[in-house]
C-alpha cells in the first residue's frame, strides 16, 4: 500500500467536519461527514508534502508550507485546527522526529546563556516589524476585552488595569518585574499607578525602546528597565509580577523561578504571574520549537503550581482568559495580513509563510486547542487584608471594602 493509498484509507474514516484534499496526481477527496462554514481545501503540491505531514506532524506541515509544497484554500487557521481533533492523534511523529526534537530541546536549554540567545531569535528581529501589527503600546501578550466588539487597542489597556487591581498597586509601593518586553506594563503602572517599577529582560531592542519611552513621559525617576536576566535581580519589592514571561522560563528552572521571587518579594507581599498554559503537560509544538520560540515550553497549571507551594505562597485566584487570547491572536492576525507586503518586504515570502502558520495556529490552540491563558495571583504568607469580592477585580468602578477578619 503506497503513502497515497494508506492517507486516503485513514481519512476516508474521519466523521468531523469536511474538507478537502488535492494530491499532487490531481486527485480531489472530501474527507469528513459534517457540513461547516470552517471548510478549507489542502493542496498537496508534491508527495514530499504528503509525507512531511504524516511522519513529522506540524513540523512537517510548516515546512512545507513555508516551502511553497502545500496550498490552502479557506481559512489555513481551519487547516492546523484539524489535528487538535482526536482522531487525528494517529498522525504522530515517528521515532525518529521525537528523537530529533529531543536534541532541539536540549540544545536550546534557557540556560544564562541559552535565555539570551532563545530570546534574541524572537524579540529582536525588530521593533519595526512587532509595530505593524500590535497594539500602539507593544503589548505581545494576551488582552482583556469587556466587550464582544471592543478593539485590541482599548482591550489590552484593559489587560493592564485589571493586573494592577489585582496587585492592589498603591502610590510609592515598589514592584519588580520580570521580562518586560517594550515596557507598556511598567509605564502604565508607574503613571496611573505611582508605583516605582523594576523591569528585567535580556531583549537589548525592547530594552532600548522601554528606556526611550520612560523618558519621553518622564517617568525616569518611578521606572528602571535593567537588561539582565531575572536570576541576576537584586534588592526585595512590595509587588511581584510576570507577564508572559514564564513561557522562556523552561521547567527545569521553575524552582530557580519560585526561588527568585520568593527572595526578591517582601512578607505578605503579593505577585501575580500571567502566563500561556495548557490543560495537561505536554512538550513544545516542535513547529513553533524550532521556527518561533525555541527554548519555550508551555506549562500545565499543575506544573507551576507545586513550586509556588514549595515555597509557602498563597494561592489568592487563579483566572483562565483562554478565549481572550483567540481573540487577541484573531486581531494580531488580521493585522499582520493587512501589512503583509510589508513583512515581505522586510525578510521574505518564507518568513511570512512561518508566521502564517504560527499566528494560525496560536489562535486555533486557544479556540480548539489545549491552550489556556492563567493569571495566577498569589501572596507570600498569609495575608488576610485583601479583597475578598472579585468585583473588584472586573468593576474599575467598585472598591472592595476589604473587610475585616471575624470569627
Amino acid at each position: 500500500m503506497n503513502l497515497l493509498t494508506m492517507t486516503d484509507s485513514l481519512l476516508s474514516k474521519y466523521r468531523g467536519r469536511k474538507f478537502a484534499v488535492e494530491y499532487w496526481d490531481g486527485t480531489r477527496k472530501v474527507y469528513g461527514t459534517e457540513d461547516s462554514k470552517r471548510f478549507f481545501t489542502i493542496k498537496l503540491k508534491t508527495k514530499s508534502a504528503l509525507k512531511n505531514i504524516v511522519f513529522r506532524g506540524s513540523l512537517g506541515f510548516g515546512e512545507a508550507y513555508m516551502n511553497g509544497e502545500i496550498e490552502v484554500e479557506g481559512d489555513l487557521a481551519d487547516c492546523v485546527s484539524i489535528p487538535s481533533e482526536p482522531y487525528f492523534q494517529l498522525f504522530r511523529p515517528s521515532v525518529r522526529e521525537k528523537l530529533k526534537y529531543i536534541r532541539m530541546y536540549l540544545k536550546n536549554r534557557n540556560t544564562l546563556k541559552g535565555s539570551r540567545k532563545n530570546i534574541h531569535s524572537h524579540y529582536d528581529l525588530g521593533n519595526d516589524f512587532y509595530r505593524l501589527w500590535l497594539d500602539k503600546n507593544l503589548q505581545y501578550t494576551c488582552a482583556y476585552f469587556e466587550y464582544p466588539e471592543q478593539g485590541l487597542e482599548e482591550a489590552q489597556i484593559n489587560k493592564m488595569e485589571y493586573v494592577c487591581r489585582k496587585l492592589e498597586l498603591k502610590p510609592g509601593e515598589s514592584v519588580i518585574e520580570t521580562g518586560c518586553g517594550w515596557g507598556g506594563f511598567a509605564i502604565y503602572a508607574a503613571k496611573h499607578y505611582g508605583v516605582k517599577m523594576t523591569s528585567y529582560n535580556i531583549s537589548h531592542e525592547q530594552i532600548q525602546y522601554a528606556k526611550e519611552w520612560a523618558k519621553r513621559e518622564n517617568l525616569e525617576d518611578r521606572v528602571t528597565f535593567i537588561e539582565d536576566d531575572y536570576r541576576n535581580a537584586t534588592g526585595t519589592y512590595d509587588k511581584y509580577v510576570s507577564i508572559g514571561m514564564l513561557e522562556h522560563v523552561g521547567l527545569d528552572n521553575y524552582e530557580t523561578f519560585s526561588k527568585t521571587i520568593d527572595e526578591r518579594l517582601k512578607d505578605k507581599g503579593l505577585g501575580l504571574i500571567h502566563s500561556i498554559t495548557k490543560v495537561f503537560p505536554a512538550p513544545t509544538d516542535a513547529f513553533t520549537a524550532k521556527y518561533i520560540f525555541p527554548g519555550g515550553l508551555i506549562p500545565a497549571l499543575s506544573e507551576i503550581i507545586p513550586h509556588l507551594e514549595n515555597r509557602k505562597f498563597t494561592i489568592i485566584d487563579i483566572d483562565n482568559l483562554r478565549l481572550h487570547y483567540a481573540r487577541t491572536l484573531h486581531f494580531w492576525r488580521e493585522r499582520f495580513e493587512k501589512n503583509v507586503d510589508k513583512v515581505r518586504e522586510m525578510f521574505d515570502e518564507r518568513f511570512v509563510r512561518m508566521w502564517r502558520v504560527y499566528l494560525s495556529g496560536a489562535m486555533t490552540s486557544f479556540s480548539d486547542g489545549p491552550m489556556t491563558l492563567s493569571q495566577i495571583l498569589f501572596a507570600k504568607g498569609k495575608v488576610n487584608n485583601v479583597r475578598l469580592n472579585r468585583r473588584a477585580f472586573y468593576d474599575t468602578n467598585y472598591e472592595d471594602p476589604h473587610w475585616q477578619y471575624w470569627t
